[in-house]
């Protein structure tokens, strides 16, 4: 067991591993909810050594940078694996192929070792054992046929001698899926389970009257409404013309078939890309929702010319705030604070976030799917000495920890509850502020996601009232 002793031994990681070994037993493959913070890297570990120290095995991450992290704690931090290699994307296919046979543990992403196989399908049924990182990557959010994302599709199938393990933070979100028949609500958990073969499933609920509590860290959660009157009047003026053109669909649908419109009625945003209708009236539909959210996520600069294209008058936009109520806010809570992190959904918010904080002489460090020294840059954040500030695209926060965060500020939702708790959990814990428009639709929007984040994941967050936030932070 190597490096086993470097590990701190924790109750409820002994309950998992020795479940593992039991359904192992059986020949059960494993899909296994580990959140945020509980320790999935030394699971691994633990899984590649000890539980199946014999087995030929092919780990699977989903993006370079959690390969190459890894690979790093594997390999630096835990004391090591025997015969571990990792093959990647630009390696000559031959080499690659001796890598699969002269190595007993082979970390790699989905794609690369499916076009490897592709090559040499006779190695694919050498692995004994596929452990699948963020085993919920694998399924569609939305789709007419094919479950299951490209590569995995091929992938699980051809992986025919292989139990798997799937891990994932949370198991607990819906996807949409249209068959022959119907549109179709499934939960993605019965979706994984269908498609990895013979598999059991381990939730938190099995170990969280172990030792859990010790280590789980608390995120306090601060739901503040952000006050900005001009804002406020332009989206209502959005929201007014998307509920007329939302009755306008409606008006046509129920007139040309009233079978669909039961089925508008039922779920209007679900049924609506499946039904026959006028195609300019859904496309201004969307484009009026699109716009909406680019006034609730994105800095006044911006959002104004995509208005102005879309017909807003001059004289309508003129007494729009140059910096938006949500960027003053982020601005006075950084000051506040000696490092904080803010999760955006727009480049152009990073950009505008990026210069008024460093007009306020608060060092900042910017991470975008641009950037490709990523892992530098969030080093260079957590090691600095002065008041800092980390802003990040979605694409630049996937994989990340950032326990040093002493605020971390989502500055816009999306719909999903699990997405808008994966972003709370970047920081392991501490604060959490979640901003919305005060007297706007968004305000619904944020206590809907809220409402069902607290149903679903009840065993690391507390939530505060709006005066005691304002209080706090």
């Amino acid at each position: 067991m190597n490096g086993l002793s470097r590990l701190e031994s924790r109750e409820y990681q002994n309950v998992i591993v020795n479940r593992i070994k039991e359904l192992a037993s059986k020949n059960n493959s494993v899909v296994l909810e580990l959140d945020c913070g509980m320790g999935k890297r030394v699971l691994s570990y633990r899984l590649v050594t000890e539980v199946f120290g014999d087995k030929k095995i092919v780990f699977f991450l989903q993006t370079h940078s959690s390969l190459q992290e890894t690979v790093y704690y594997l390999t630096n931090e835990y004391g090591g694996v025997n015969g571990l290699n990792v093959i990647k994307s630009g390696l000559d296919k031959n080499y690659r192929k001796y890598l699969l046979e002269n190595n007993r543990v082979i970390l790699t992403l989905p794609t690369v070792f499916l076009n490897t196989i592709r090559a040499f399908p006779e190695l694919a049924g050498m692995f004994e054992i596929a452990i699948i990182n963020e085993v919920d990557e694998i399924i569609r959010r939305f789709t007419h046929r094919n479950v299951l994302c490209v590569p995995w599709n091929r992938l699980i199938p051809s992986l025919t001698n292989a139990m798997f393990i799937g891990m994932s933070g949370t198991l607990r979100d819906d996807h949409l899926v249209l068959d022959e028949s119907q549109l179709q609500l499934r939960k993605e958990l019965s979706t994984i389970r269908e498609f990895i073969p013979n598999s059991a499933l381990i939730t938190i609920e099995e170990f969280i009257d172990t030792d859990l509590r010790d280590y789980i860290k608390y995120s306090e959660v601060h739901i503040l409404p952000v006050k900005d009157s001009r804002t406020a009047e332009i989206i209502l003026k959005l929201t007014a013309l998307i509920d007329k053109t939302k009755e306008e669909i409606m008006h046509t649908v129920r007139e040309f078939s009233p079978q669909d419109f039961q089925k508008l009625q039922q779920n209007f945003f679900q049924q609506l890309p499946f039904l026959p209708i006028e195609t300019e009236l859904v496309e201004k539909f969307n484009r009026l929702l699109l716009l909406r959210k680019y006034v609730y996520s994105m800095p006044a600069n911006t959002y104004r010319n995509y208005l102005m294209r879309y017909g807003f008058e001059k004289n309508e936009l003129q007494e729009l705030p140059p910096i938006s109520g949500k960027e003053i806010i982020v601005i006075k809570m950084a000051k506040k604070h000696n490092k904080t992190a803010v999760l955006c959904s727009f480049l152009s918010t990073v950009n505008s976030l990026t210069k008024q904080l460093e007009k306020e002489n608060i060092r900042t460090f910017q991470v975008t799917g641009k950037i490709k020294n990523k892992n530098t840059i969030i080093n260079n954040f957590k090691e600095s000495q002065e008041q800092s500030a980390l802003i990040l695209s979605p694409v630049g926060e996937r994989d990340i920890d950032i326990p040093q965060t002493d605020l971390l500020i989502v500055y816009d939702l999306v719909n999903s509850p699990k997405t808008v708790y994966q972003k709370m959990k970047r920081s392991r814990g501490g604060k959490v502020a979640l901003l919305f428009y005060e007297n706007t639709p968004e305000r619904g929007k944020v206590k809907q996601v809220v409402s069902e984040i607290a149903v679903r994941y009840p065993w690391s967050l507390i939530f505060t009232n709006n005066n005691e936030s304002a209080r706090k932070i």
